[in-house]
């Protein structure tokens, strides 16, 4: 077998050189940080010649925006793929339900974006950039969700305190998950919802 091409029993069949150091990579980054895992460390571990390594990443730099977006395109798929089977109307709460069970599970270790922007964000513009980019393009999508669950008039704002929470319920998972804030933040989400909709039913009924 190729040192650069390693054969799986996947569905792909074979995975690249280029895979094979970002899968390798990310729970390196994931479980002792990004300033603390050294590209040697990566290389060793991946188990692919230096030469090979640097062809595909020229620095640390590219190999950690890769593999934040990588990150960010797998966990926002998942998330939209939990949310998107309710129905239109239960889709902004979902977000957090779907959070709540992700929570759950032993192996969450909170948002990498999060985490690489307190780490690097200072130092490294282009990984502010990237976290910036997909911060939009998750509010964009909570303004979709609450859009089409009747709440148009109001989706902009809204879109970004679901933001706020999602963070925060995001960071609270990971330092004190046994308060559940994923649940706390739907619960907070709802009441917003809730109150929307008790001051439009009192437009209706009210005098004017």
């Amino acid at each position: 077998m190729s040192k650069d091409v390693e054969t799986t029993t996947g569905v792909t069949g074979k995975t690249g050189v280029r895979d094979r150091i970002l899968h390798t990579a990310l729970p390196l980054f994931v479980a002792s940080g990004f300033k603390a895992t050294g590209i040697d460390r990566i290389i060793a571990a991946s188990g692919v010649a230096k030469a090979s390594f640097y062809r595909h990443f020229p620095s640390k730099d590219d190999l950690v925006l890769a593999c934040l977006e990588g990150w960010h395109v797998s966990q926002f798929a998942a998330l939209k793929m939990k949310v998107e089977a309710s129905d239109d109307k239960a889709r902004p709460l979902a977000v957090f339900d779907a959070l709540a069970a992700q929570a759950a599970d032993r192996a969450f270790r909170g948002d990498l974006l999060i985490t690489a922007l307190i780490e690097l964000g200072d130092d490294k513009a282009a990984v502010t950039a990237m976290v910036a980019l997909a911060r939009r393009q998750m509010r964009e999508w909570f303004e979709g969700l609450l859009t089409a669950a009747d709440f148009a008039d109001m989706a902009e704002v809204l879109s970004h305190e679901w933001l706020l929470l999602y963070e925060g319920a995001m960071v609270a998972g990971v330092r004190a998950p046994q308060e559940h804030p994923a649940r706390r933040a739907r619960a907070a989400a709802e009441r917003s919802l809730q109150q929307i909709q008790l001051k439009r039913l009192l437009s209706k009924t009210l005098p004017q």
